[in-house]
């Protein structure tokens, strides 16, 4: 698996609309999300579109218009977010493209290999929907602390 800088940007742009909704300020605009993220307007829009096609975030068209989340951000969790975006987080279709000089991979129709690719994608998609937009508003050492009592992270981590 591999994050992109659209992913990452992503991820920046939904958590800014979530603490600028959180401190009261409302409708944050397109300009001001680019500004403030250090993201082109092309990609900040394009992103933003994926999130509202996503039904994470809405949009409010006018002078006074801008961008808002749909849901609270409890509702919201990183695998929506990521998924959103990119809608594959860990494709395991990708076995197929890697035949080496064959037209069909060997282990096409009996692979162990695949059983792993497809048990990884499932922790890691688990892992992304367990996590809250509403826990990655806080700051880092909070989140760190809550991440490690709500897991077992550490020995997961040690095991590696």
């Amino acid at each position: 698996m591999k994050i992109t800088a659209y992913e990452e940007y992503g991820l920046r742009i939904i958590l800014r609309l979530a603490k600028l909704e959180n401190d009261g300020n409302g409708l944050v605009s397109l300009n001001d999300i680019a500004s403030k993220e250090g993201i082109s307007i092309e990609n900040t829009a394009a992103i933003l579109s994926k999130l509202r096609d996503a039904e994470l975030i809405e949009s409010v068209r006018g002078k006074y218009g801008g961008y808002k989340l749909k849901k609270t951000p409890d509702q919201i969790n990183l695998f929506q977010i990521v998924s959103g975006i990119s809608k594959d987080t860990f494709d395991v279709s990708f076995c197929e493209t890697h035949s080496g000089n064959k037209e069909v991979c060997v282990h096409n129709t009996e692979c162990s290999v695949r059983s792993v690719w497809t048990s990884v994608n499932s922790l890691v998609n688990n892992f992304l929907a367990s996590i809250t937009l509403r826990q990655l508003m806080l700051n880092e050492s909070n989140f760190n602390t809550e991440l490690e009592n709500s897991l077992d992270l550490k020995g997961i981590l040690q095991n590696v």
